[in-house]
């Protein structure tokens, strides 16, 4: 674990998936921590996918790959490449391991910066190959919520940027998509008070967002504000039925199989195509508001 720190906040980050563990801001927590019997991470990085592959299966090139929920760079040692006290740079090198599982050479370098009441972490995905390296990217912060003593999940709101109209796609039993059978349906919405209920099954999912920026806020307007410039969709999520007091607000570029997938992976949507010898860049922030 790496601390970093200004005047205003502490966070830890682990080497293991270059992961925010914890963010402080005057004795309060506002990262979820992990716990075993509900969610074990906290801030996992996705790469190369978002969600899930139909039975954890893909192709490439005629070839069978398999990979695991939200890819596996969450699970990558990193190395340091930089180190200073509001400031850390974490990178990350394809292996003969990763190989067998996303056959392209990568490197992903990613970076927390700590300003003044905000935290930004960025991700930058380099292509090492001699071809095309296709990708799907996300963040997965999990958000501590209620972030106050005497204050319940539902004291808390998401107030977006923009009015979003969508239906958000139902959730499988094996994880994947179901863009024809909506799981809830929202027209205008600007603000969207938090229950429990809404997670029974599992993520509300934006497939196209129409916001770059939200705020998680209590009654007093109190909370977070979290940037996400560049990324297409958003998925809110809770462990479902767990009442545990964090909620993940996830940018994405692209998302799970859907049910219908051919399992080709360069036909996923929102597939990033990053030609050789390019870097794709992309970052979100978290911000305090008191």
């Amino acid at each position: 674990m790496k601390v970093i720190e200004n005047k205003n906040l502490r966070a830890i980050i682990a080497i293991k998936g270059a992961e925010l563990k914890s963010l402080v801001y005057k004795g309060k927590e506002y990262i979820w921590g992990g716990k075993e019997n509900i969610w074990n991470r906290s801030a996992p990085i996705l790469f190369p996918i978002v969600g899930s592959l139909k039975d954890k299966t893909t192709y490439i090139d005629s070839k069978a790959y398999s990979m695991t929920q939200h890819g596996f760079l969450r699970d990558q040692k990193f190395s340091l490449l930089k180190y200073k006290k509001n400031e850390i740079r974490l990178v990350n090198i394809y292996d003969e391991a990763t190989l067998k599982m996303y056959p392209f050479k990568y490197k992903a370098v990613v970076t927390y910066k700590l300003s003044s009441k905000r935290i930004r972490t960025q991700i930058e995905i380099f292509n090492l190959d001699t071809k095309v390296l296709p990708f799907n990217i996300g963040g997965h912060p999990g958000i501590t919520c209620p972030m106050y003593e005497k204050e319940t999940f539902e004291d808390y709101s998401i107030i977006f940027q923009n009015k979003e109209t969508f239906n958000a796609p139902s959730v499988t039993e094996k994880a994947l998509l179901d863009f024809d059978k909506a799981y809830c349906t929202y027209t205008d919405l600007k603000t969207l008070p938090l229950k429990y209920s809404y997670f029974d099954i599992d993520a509300v999912i934006i497939p196209e967002v129409a916001s770059q920026k939200l705020k998680l806020v209590n009654k007093l307007n109190k909370g977070i504000e979290f940037s996400f410039p560049k990324f297409t969709s958003l998925a809110l999520w809770t462990a479902p039925k767990k009442h545990a007091n964090y909620i993940c607000l996830e940018p994405w570029i692209g998302y799970a199989d859907k049910a219908n997938t051919n399992q080709q992976f360069i036909e996923k949507d929102n597939i990033i195509k990053l030609k050789q010898e390019q870097s794709f860049k992309i970052y979100y922030d978290i911000k305090i508001l008191d």
